[in-house]
């Protein structure tokens, strides 16, 4: 047996890692995990376009709406960016 990892068990690896990332970071901003996750093991610099992407729908815990604008803002925020509106903490 030989000592060392062979380069394609490493390439393997870093498909798979980049795969569930980009799963991870579809799920947080509301897109499809299937696609995503596919798309960023085949190609890993999709993983910088998802990082930076808006999100597109609410995510409990994550993003929500402004009541006044409709823009997606985050969970925790006191104030719209966009409309510069107060907010309330927390929305059932």
């Amino acid at each position: 047996m030989s000592d060392y990892v062979k380069p394609a068990v490493i390439l393997f690896l870093v498909i798979i890692a980049a795969g569930i990332a980009g799963g991870f970071l579809a799920a947080d901003r509301g897109r499809r995990v299937a696609g995503w996750c596919l798309l960023c093991a085949l190609f890993p610099p999709f993983l910088l376009l998802l990082y930076v992407a808006r999100p597109l729908l609410e995510v409990e815990g994550m993003f929500r709406r402004c009541l006044k604008c409709g823009e997606l803002i985050k969970w925790r925020s006191t104030f719209c960016k966009f409309c510069k509106s107060e907010v309330t903490r927390y929305r059932k």
